[in-house]
C-alpha cells in the first residue's frame, strides 16, 4: 500500500468521525431545546443503563434488555410524531461494519474494513488519473479483455469502445442537446467513473459549469438543507448546469428522505434544462427496488435522458 495515499484516506475517516460527533451533538441539542419529552426519555434511559451496570457489580437487579427496548420503542415513536426520522438520535456512521474507524476484528485480529480498502483503492485511482491525464483522448481500450461478452459477438473491448463514443456524444450535446440525463449502470471496475469524469472534463473545455461528488455526498447536502441548515454544496448541487453523481446505492437510505430529496433533485434538474450524469452498481431492477418507480423513472426516461448499461468483467482484477 502506498502510505501517503493511505494516511490521506485514514485522515479523512478521522475526518468524518469528527463531523458525525458534531452532527450528533448538534441533533441532542436540537432535541433538547424543541421536544423537551423526548429529551426527558433520553435521560431516563441514560439514568436506566447506570443503574443496569450497578446492578451487575452488584449481583442484583433485572435484566435491562426489555427495558432498553422498551425506552429505544418510544424513543423512535416520539421523534417520528415530531416529524423526525426514527433513527435521528442514532449514532451516525457511513459503515455499519467498522462504524467509520476503518478497522474490524476477525478472530481476535485487526483488518483493515472493506469500505476503507475500497476508499484506498478509490484515492490510488484518482491520483493515477491526476498523473496520467483523465480525457476520452486518453480512455485506453486495451485495457479492456477482448473476452466476448455472453450472449454477443462482441468483445468487452469493442463494446467499451461504443460506450465511450455514446458518452463522447452525451458531453458534446451538452451547450443545448436534448439528452439531459445520462445513467451509466453496471457492476464495479468496468470504467463507470473514469468515463464520467471524462464527461466532467469535456463539459469544462466547453466552460460548462460543472459539479462532480459521491452520491453520498449529495444525499448528506441535501438532507442538511431538509432539517434547514445552509449548505453551499446543496446550492451547487441544485444549479450546477452540469451534475455528475458517483457511486448512487452508497448512500445511506434513510425513510422518508433519500428517495424524497433524490427524486426531488432530479425532477428539479429537468424542468429547469439542467444535464445531470449519474454513475451506478445497481441494475435497472435494482434501482426500481431501491427507490421507487418514481425516481426510477427519472432516470430511465428515454425522452429525456440515456441509460448506457457497462458489462463484462472487472478490469481492476486485471494485470
Amino acid at each position: 500500500m502506498d502510505k501517503l495515499i493511505l494516511q490521506d484516506v485514514l485522515e479523512s475517516y478521522a475526518h468524518l468521525r469528527r463531523e458525525n460527533e458534531l452532527e450528533e451533538a448538534r441533533r441532542l441539542s436540537e432535541i433538547q431545546e424543541k421536544c423537551p419529552d423526548i429529551h426527558r426519555l433520553l435521560s431516563l434511559r441514560h439514568q436506566m443503563v447506570l443503574s443496569s451496570v450497578r446492578s451487575v457489580f452488584s449481583g442484583k437487579g433485572e435484566d435491562p434488555v426489555r427495558k432498553m427496548e422498551d425506552y429505544n420503542r418510544q424513543i423512535s415513536d416520539a421523534l417520528v410524531h415530531a416529524g423526525y426520522p426514527a433513527d435521528y438520535l442514532s449514532p451516525i456512521h457511513r459503515c455499519p461494519l467498522c462504524q467509520d474507524a476503518g478497522f474490524v476484528y476477525r478472530d481476535n485480529k485487526k483488518e483493515y474494513c472493506a469500505c476503507l480498502l475500497k476508499a484506498y483503492e478509490t484515492a490510488v485511482r484518482e491520483a493515477d488519473q491526476t498523473a496520467s491525464g483523465v480525457s476520452f483522448s486518453a480512455f485506453d481500450p486495451l485495457r479492456f479483455p477482448e473476452t466476448l461478452l455472453p450472449g454477443t459477438d462482441v468483445s468487452q473491448r469493442e463494446y467499451m469502445l461504443l460506450v465511450k463514443e455514446k458518452c463522447m456524444a452525451y458531453a458534446r450535446q451538452l451547450s443545448g442537446g436534448s439528452v439531459q440525463t445520462l445513467l451509466l449502470h453496471g457492476g464495479s471496475g468496468l470504467g463507470k467513473t473514469y468515463l464520467l469524469h471524462c464527461i466532467e472534463r469535456e463539459g469544462t473545455a466547453m466552460g460548462i459549469g460543472c459539479v462532480f461528488c459521491t452520491a453520498y455526498d449529495v444525499l448528506d447536502a441535501l438532507r442538511q438543507r431538509y432539517f434547514g441548515r445552509e449548505n453551499d454544496l446543496a446550492d451547487a448541487i441544485e444549479n450546477a448546469q452540469l451534475l455528475l453523481i458517483d457511486d448512487l446505492g452508497m448512500e445511506p437510505l434513510m425513510e422518508n428522505i433519500t428517495v424524497e430529496q433524490i427524486y426531488h433533485l432530479l425532477s428539479t434538474r429537468l424542468s429547469r434544462g439542467l444535464y445531470t450524469a449519474i454513475s451506478t452498481n445497481l441494475s435497472r431492477t435494482e434501482l426500481q427496488k431501491r427507490y421507487t418507480e418514481r425516481v426510477s423513472s427519472r432516470l430511465l426516461d428515454v425522452r429525456s435522458g440515456m441509460a448506457i448499461p457497462f458489462r463484462g468483467e472487472d478490469i481492476r482484477l486485471k494485470k
